[in-house]
C-alpha cells in the first residue's frame, strides 16, 4: 500500500510536470527553441555501476544541442546526486569536450553540445562522482552541415504501440531496479516448503533436577544467544528444604530400626530352637540374611536423613548447592528463569542449541512425492533473503516414509552447514529439489515475475524510460531463478524491483503520453 501510494504521488507529480511543458514552463529534458525542428536522438546504455539515459537534438555543425543525461546509480537503484558529466565527441581531428559540473535536479545533467565540425563522431559520456566513475561509449553518431540535412537523413520514427512510459522521476523515489536476462545453468526441480531445525542430537533442554531457588554461580547468568562448552557451569540451585520431606526420612528410619529389631529377635530365636533341633539349619540361614537386608535398609535411611539435616545447616552458607552445567557446547537459545526465582522439579531452565550444523526439513506436496525419485541435490532460500544455498545429495540425512494426514506431505530432511549461525532455528525457507540434469537455459529473477490475473508477465526495459510487457512461458525454477521458454531474450534488461509498480503503471490514465520535450 505504502508503494502504491508513492507512486500515486510520482504520477501526479509528472502529469503536473507535463502540463508545465505545455504552458511555457521549463520542461523534464533540455528547453528548446520553438523553431528548433532537429530530429530528436536518445541513448540508453549501462555499466556495472551506472545507466545512462540521455536525450538531445541531432547534432549540427556550429548550433548548440542542450541534452538532458539521466544518470542512475544501479547499487543502490538511486538518482546520481551529485558529480560530473561530460559528453566528449571523438573524431580522426581529435575530440571536442561538454561539460556539465553539477545536475540540474538530482539524477540530471545538461551539457550542451556544440560541435565545431562536420563529419562521423564517437559519442562518449563521461561520469565521475564520489564512488562512481562510469565511461559509456554510444557509438557513432553524425554531425551534419545542416538542419535540412540533419531531417533528411534521420526519418520521423512511429512512436512504438504498447509501450509504458515510466520516467526516471517515477523509478527513483521506489525502489527499483533492473537486471540483463541472460543464459544461466538451472536444474528441473520441484518445490517445496521447509523449515530449518535443529539435529535431534544438537539441542538439549535443561531442566531442574530438584526444587529450590536459582542462585548464579561465579560466571554471569546466562544470556540469550549466549555461546556456551559443554560443562559450562551455567547456574546452581539451592534445594527447597520441606517439613514433610524430613517427617517422611525420620519414618523411614524407625521403620528401618523396627525392622532391624525384629529381624534380630527371629534370628535369636531361630538359633535357640536349631541347637534344641527343632527347625533345621536353612531356616536360621534365612533369618541372617533378613537381619542384613534390615540392617542395609536402616543404613540408608540414616544416610538420607543425614544428607538432608546437612543440606538444612549448610543451605543458608551456600553450601551443597546443585550446579546445572551445559549439556553440550552451542548457544543459549531459551532462558525460561531469572536469577532467585523459585523453580519445581523438572521446570525447564534452559535451552542450549549447536548451531554450527542444522537440519532442513522440506515438506514434498503428495502429488509430486511420485516424481521425487532420489534427489542429485537442492536448494532452499530463506524468506527475506535473496542467495539460495546450494545442498548435495550427501546432505541427505533422512527420508521419511509416511505422508502426514494434516498436511498431506512427506519429509525430507537435509544438513546444512550453518558455522556463521546466519540461519535461525524455525526459520521458514522455499526448496528446490533437484530431480534431473543441469542445463544452460535463459533465466529471469524470480522476483520479475508479475501474476496479471493467472497469466505470467515481465516487464521489458525498451529504453531508459520506456517499457514493453511480456507473456512470458515459464519451466523450471532454480536458486532463485525461473527458465523462460518464450517472451524474452538474451541481452534484455528486465525490471526485478518495481514490478508492481509496472503494472500499476500500465493501466493508470495518469502517465503523460508524451514525458520530454526535446
Amino acid at each position: 500500500m505504502k508503494q502504491f501510494l508513492i507512486l500515486f504521488a510520482c504520477l501526479r507529480f509528472v502529469a503536473a510536470c507535463h502540463s508545465d511543458r505545455h504552458e511555457g514552463g521549463e520542461g523534464h529534458g533540455p528547453a528548446q527553441a520553438p523553431e528548433d525542428e532537429r530530429p530528436a536522438l536518445s541513448f540508453t546504455h549501462w555499466t556495472e555501476q551506472s545507466e545512462l539515459f540521455i536525450e538531445l537534438r541531432a547534432l549540427v555543425r556550429g548550433q548548440e544541442s542542450p541534452s538532458a543525461a539521466h544518470v542512475t546509480k544501479l547499487q543502490p537503484f538511486a538518482a546520481l546526486a551529485d558529480g560530473r558529466v561530460v559528453v566528449v565527441l571523438r573524431g580522426p581531428g581529435g575530440e571536442e569536450r561538454f561539460e556539465s559540473q553539477a545536475p540540474s535536479v538530482p539524477g540530471i545533467f545538461r551539457p550542451v553540445v556544440k560541435p565545431a565540425s562536420a563529419g562521423v563522431r564517437r559519442l562518449i559520456v563521461e561520469i565521475s562522482a564520489p564512488n562512481l566513475i562510469a565511461t559509456h561509449d554510444l557509438g557513432d553518431v553524425t554531425v551534419y552541415e545542416s538542419v535540412a540535412a540533419a531531417q533528411r537523413a534521420i526519418p520521423e520514427e512511429p512512436e512504438v504501440p504498447g509501450r509504458i512510459p515510466f520516467l526516471k522521476e517515477q523509478q527513483w523515489p521506489i525502489e527499483f531496479g533492473t537486471a540483463v536476462i541472460s543464459e544461466r545453468p538451472i536444474r528441473p526441480t520441484l518445490r517445496a516448503s521447509g523449515t530449518i531445525r535443529a539435529r535431534s542430537d544438537g539441542e538439549l533442554l535443561v531442566t531442574a533436577p530438584v526444587a529450590g531457588r536459582v542462585e548464579s554461580s561465579e560466571r554471569p547468568f546466562p544470556r540469550l544467544g549466549e555461546r556456551v562448552a559443554v560443562n559450562d557451569l551455567l547456574v546452581v540451585l539451592a534445594p527447597r528444604l520441606e517439613a514433610a520431606d524430613l517427617a517422611s526420612l525420620e519414618l523411614a528410619v524407625t521403620s528401618a530400626e523396627l525392622e532391624v529389631g525384629f529381624a534380630e529377635r527371629e534370628r535369636q530365636r531361630l538359633e535357640g530352637l536349631r541347637k534344641e533341633g527343632a527347625v533345621p539349619e536353612r531356616r536360621v540361614q534365612d533369618a541372617v540374611h533378613v537381619a542384613e537386608e534390615a540392617q542395609a535398609a536402616l543404613a540408608a535411611a540414616q544416610r538420607r536423613l543425614g544428607q538432608f539435616r546437612r543440606v538444612e545447616r549448610t543451605a543458608d552458607r551456600g553450601e551443597d548447592l546443585v550446579q546445572l552445567r551445559a549439556p553440550l557446547s552451542g548457544t543459549v537459545t531459551e532462558v525460561h528463569v531469572a536469577p532467585g526465582a523459585f523453580v519445581e522439579a523438572g521446570a525447564p531452565l534452559f535451552r542450549v542449541t549447536d548451531l554450527a550444523q542444522v537440519w532442513l526439513e522440506a515438506r514434498i506436496p503428495e502429488a509430486d512425492v511420485g516424481r521425487l525419485g532420489t534427489p542429485s541435490g537442492a536448494s532452499f532460500l530463506v524468506e527475506g533473503s535473496t542467495d539460495a544455498i546450494d545442498l548435495p545429495a550427501e546432505a541427505i540425512v533422512a527420508r521419511g516414509h509416511l505422508i502426514d494426514p494434516q498436511s498431506r506431505t512427506l519429509p525430507i530432511m537435509f544438513a546444512v552447514d550453518n558455522a556463521s549461525a546466519r540461519l535461525p532455528i524455525g526459520a521458514f525457507c522455499r526448496v528446490f529439489l533437484v530431480t534431473g540434469e543441469e542445463r544452460r537455459a535463459i533465466a529471469v529473477p524470480e522476483s520479475a515475475l508479475v501474476d496479471d490475473s493467472g497469466t505470467f508477465v515481465v516487464f521489458v526495459q525498451a529504453e531508459g524510460e520506456a517499457f514493453e510487457r511480456r507473456v512470458v512461458r515459464l519451466g523450471a525454477r532454480d536458486r532463485g531463478f525461473v527458465e523462460v521458454l518464450s517472451g524474452v531474450r538474451a541481452g534484455e534488461h528486465v525490471v526485478t524491483r518495481g514490478a508492481w509498480s509496472m503494472k500499476l503503471a500500465a493501466s493508470s490514465g495518469s502517465i503523460p503520453a508524451h514525458g520530454h520535450s526535446h
